[in-house]
């Protein structure tokens, strides 16, 4: 009888490895589930991956072998490959149907050629999720997670309709970000343009007509040709300057000491850590919601979800809410010990947790968070503006000062010789 190797969950959400013989996965993850265990990894101990951690099987013939070839997926392919393969799975397909339903759309995409490997993975025993690691590099462990929570819990259709509506929201705020800097980065090239303009072309063209009047050089005009004539003779040495001070920024914002402290000081920038801590909280909660309505314990969930931030200020944030949870505490009072939330949404977490469905009211609160994000966004975009074109109006200002004084003078000077 084969003997499946399986990582789950007991009841106290502590995680737990072991052997079981049973005639077939399915039969396993049963007698998984009879002694109280959550299972998120079952797999025959037989199997024997090659040195990339890929089984192979014999090609058949006139196929191309790719199966030791990672395939990597754009966010947009990573995002319709599941939302059509959750639409398949709703419809009541099978999951290997469905794969070669999906395989046979072509013969050469990335399309096709992801799900011939995950369709070879799963006939030859794997589940799921260990199918997703080994395909490609593109699915990431929250992925494969998800997957695996709605293996367990005979949910996967729905587990992958949210996931995918969790990679189109991420997408779409990506989008909105993108679409909202185009002007003011148009703003700020113009606003360099300009600049360069002045600093090489009009004013030394004005240095050397006042240079020729008399009466003198107006202090204020002294400081800008000085300034503009330092530029041009050293260029290179402020270049190097400020690629040595951003060089520098960014060992110390990389390196072990250094970088907890940008990261918690990214959060108190105005503005921007409104954005950062909105963006967190949607990621954070959407995830919590797609995994603890999976099936996956809420512990495990936690440790899942705390990886959608990069931020390790964060990271050590909601490692003592795991921390709290695991001790017994409810989620509510673990975030709450934390300075990352709010107390609207703490509370928006105790209704989950008193009416039963946290998973619900997490998407619901995951949602507000979103809308939350935009106006953010919103706000940052229309601050963004105003002051690019301040900083530009300044520069034309001091042009148009230094214009008219030169015509000024001019006149006097042609005034006085008549």
């Amino acid at each position: 009888m084969p003997t499946f190797a399986y990582q789950a969950s007991d009841a106290t959400g502590r995680d737990v490895t072991g052997t079981v013989e049973a005639p077939d996965r399915a039969s396993a993850v049963r007698q998984l589930g009879g002694r109280g265990l959550q299972p998120f990894k079952v797999s025959e101990a037989a199997a024997k991956p090659n040195l990339r951690g890929v089984t192979t099987t014999k090609p058949k013939a006139g196929e191309v072998v790719d199966e030791n070839t990672p395939i990597r997926l754009s966010s947009s392919q990573l995002q319709l490959f599941t939302e059509e393969l959750s639409e398949l799975l709703e419809a009541g397909m099978r999951l290997e149907a469905a794969l070669k339903l999906m395989e046979g759309k072509g013969t050469t995409g990335t399309h096709s050629r992801i799900s011939r490997r995950l369709g070879n993975l799963i006939r030859e025993g794997h589940p799921f999720s260990s199918a997703l690691r080994q395909a490609s590099p593109s699915f990431g462990e929250l992925f494969c997670s998800v997957a695996a929570a709605g293996e367990a819990g005979g949910s996967l259709a729905e587990s992958m309709k949210r996931q995918a509506q969790y990679l189109a929201s991420v997408r779409e705020m990506k989008s909105q970000v993108a679409v909202a800097l185009i002007y003011p980065g148009f703003l700020f090239f113009s606003a360099v343009g300009v600049t360069i303009l002045f600093t090489t072309f009009l004013i030394p063209r004005l240095s050397t007509m006042m240079s020729r009047m008399k009466g003198g050089v107006p202090k204020g005009i002294q400081i800008v040709m000085a300034v503009s004539d330092f530029t041009r003779a050293y260029w290179w040495l402020i270049l190097a300057v400020l690629g040595l001070m951003a060089l520098g920024f960014w060992i110390w914002s990389g390196s072990k000491s250094g970088r907890p402290v940008w990261d918690q000081t990214k959060l108190r920038i105005p503005f921007i850590g409104n954005v950062l801590m909105a963006s967190f909280h949607t990621q954070f909660l959407e995830t919590l919601a797609s995994l603890s309505g999976g099936g996956l314990p809420l512990l495990k969930g936690l440790e899942l979800a705390s990886r959608v931030s990069s931020n390790q200020y964060v990271q050590r944030q909601l490692e003592n809410v795991i921390a709290g949870v695991r001790d017994g505490a409810s989620l509510s009072r673990g975030l709450e010990k934390t300075a990352l939330f709010p107390l609207k949404l703490l509370e928006m977490v105790r209704i989950g947790e008193h009416t039963g469905d946290l998973s619900g009211t997490l998407r619901r609160t995951a949602d507000r968070c979103g809308r939350e994000l935009s106006k953010s966004l919103e706000k940052v975009m229309a601050l963004l503006q105003p002051v690019i074109i301040l900083v530009m109006a300044g520069l034309v200002g001091v042009m148009a000062y230094m214009m008219i004084s030169v015509i000024f003078q001019t006149v006097s000077a042609l005034k006085s010789r008549g």
